[in-house]
């Protein structure tokens, strides 16, 4: 080992790139569109401080010229969150759906604030479909795991949904429809004529079409003539409702009727209406019995633990030691090729931590264990052997809640010596937000790099490289 090198101080940068601004079609004129974004960015800025309320107000002004930019309600919906106002929060997201039903971010969101509720089935609802939104992404997947796991240890009484009485719901299938069918099948009425009417029934929720009531065969112009035969059987009395049903439900899959799904103003205020209700109903229930209320975001949790328990998280009598303190690795030749040997104690990683780093400590060292390195211009390996006494180890491992620098993500001695990985840091909302375990395995495996004596490298594709973008584990906006 180069023994010259062997106590310098390294760090890892982080680099933080986070992009906010969402499409939207609401703004007015050129000067307009532009007054807004520097609106939106100031407004960003006070919310990356954690200066929520004064986020709001921006956000609030820009809402007043563009009431459904979708950025901005998204941002004022993750503000609210973080100050733990989560009626106010879910109100922000819904008026996102209400504009696209597939927003990944708003869908989260309302996991989220259900789940801060304590209502957990309608939480994971709304995570399992930002997840077919937008599958594979670690956040989802992290709130999505914490309320499944939430669900199996507290099983509750769901609090029930205020009944939309706008929508017609019998299922029945008026008489009238009928006679139109017919005409439709003997061809006595046009095709629009016919969807239009099958369009109303939909739409008005008087029918609604099972799923799976549908053909095999797909031969379009076939099918049609099939159709305008059984639905003329139908007519007649001789073919039950179902037949109806899978008929007209091949014509929808098959783009012949096309619904539009667009809502009435009235319609809109009303599902509004009962969205407060049910928001207002969750929290009377909340008063009325005892609802176990696991936060659905675990960083906050992590930060208390932190305060409790500073000393035993960070070494912090023993952190600012000097790595000569520590005992040199020992080693063997093998075959003309150094194996150095060394220990490593683990400092205990929080306690009630949802995720587990110190598992991934293993591919850690597997990564190093395969590396050929050089020392003394030889060929080396590195062996590691966990042991459980602070004074026998050549490296202290441990993961930190405090600031350890200005956009350090860790640090560790050159050579040997304390190894510090930070666990998060306050850069994506404002809020100490969690890194994903990936992200703490990979600023772990980097400085163990150091600590077994490899210095920093110019190469951005190498474990080496001095700075990286960590992800985080439950932040909204990743």
């Amino acid at each position: 080992m180069n023994e010259s090198l062997k106590i310098l101080f390294c760090c890892t940068l982080i680099v933080i790139s986070i992009s906010y601004y969402e499409t939207n079609n609401a703004f007015g004129d050129k000067q307009t569109k532009e007054q807004m974004k520097i609106a939106f960015k100031d407004a960003t800025k006070l919310f990356q401080n954690g200066d929520y309320n004064q986020a709001i107000t921006i956000y609030d002004q820009i809402l007043e010229s563009s009431p459904n930019n979708i950025s901005t309600l998204n941002m004022k919906g993750i503000a609210y969150s973080n100050m733990e106002q989560h009626t106010k929060s879910l109100k922000q997201f819904y008026k996102v759906l209400e504009n696209n039903q597939e927003n990944a971010r708003a869908l989260t969101g309302m996991g989220v604030g259900f789940g801060n509720l304590g209502e957990y089935s309608e939480s994971l609802s709304y995570l399992k479909k930002a997840d077919e939104v937008n599958p594979n992404n670690t956040v989802i997947t992290n709130y999505k795991d914490i309320i499944e796991n939430t669900l199996k240890k507290y099983p509750y009484t769901p609090t029930e949904k205020p009944t939309n009485t706008m929508k017609q719901t019998n299922g029945n299938i008026p008489n009238w429809i009928k006679q139109t069918t017919n005409w439709w099948a003997i061809a006595s009425i046009s095709d629009e004529k016919f969807t239009n009417n099958i369009q109303y029934l939909i739409k008005k929720e008087i029918i609604t079409i099972p799923e799976n009531k549908k053909f095999e065969n797909t031969n379009e112009l076939k099918m049609i003539s099939s159709i305008r035969n059984n639905l003329s059987i139908w007519t007649q009395n001789e073919a039950s409702d179902e037949e109806f049903y899978k008929n007209v439900n091949w014509l929808i899959e098959n783009k012949f009727i096309e619904i539009d799904s667009k809502k009435t103003i009235e319609e809109i205020e009303y599902e509004r209406y009962l969205f407060d209700r049910y928001l207002k109903n969750i929290l009377k229930k909340m008063q009325e019995e005892t609802r176990y209320i696991e936060y659905s975001n675990p960083s906050q949790d992590v930060i208390k633990k932190f305060l409790r328990d500073v000393e035993k998280w960070n070494f912090d009598k023993e952190v600012g030691m000097s790595s000569e303190d520590f005992p040199s690795p020992t080693y063997e030749i093998i075959d003309e090729t150094y194996i150095i040997k060394y220990k490593i104690y683990i400092n205990e990683q929080p306690s009630g931590l949802p995720l587990d780093h110190t598992s991934t400590l293993k591919n850690t060292f597997g990564f190093w264990e395969k590396m050929e390195l050089k020392t003394n211009n030889q060929d080396a390996k590195v062996k590691f052997e966990i042991v459980n006494s602070k004074k026998d180890a050549n490296v202290w491992i441990t993961w930190v809640v405090r600031n350890i620098g200005e956009g350090v993500l860790g640090h560790a001695h050159l050579g040997k010596g304390v190894v510090e990985v930070a666990l998060g840091d306050y850069n994506c909302d404002g809020s100490f937000q969690l890194y994903d375990v990936k992200s703490v395995e990979a600023i772990m495996t980097h400085e163990l790099g150091h600590s077994v004596g490899l210095p920093h490298t110019n190469d951005k594709e190498n474990i080496m490289y001095p700075s990286m973008t960590p992800s985080y584990a439950y932040c909204l906006l990743s």
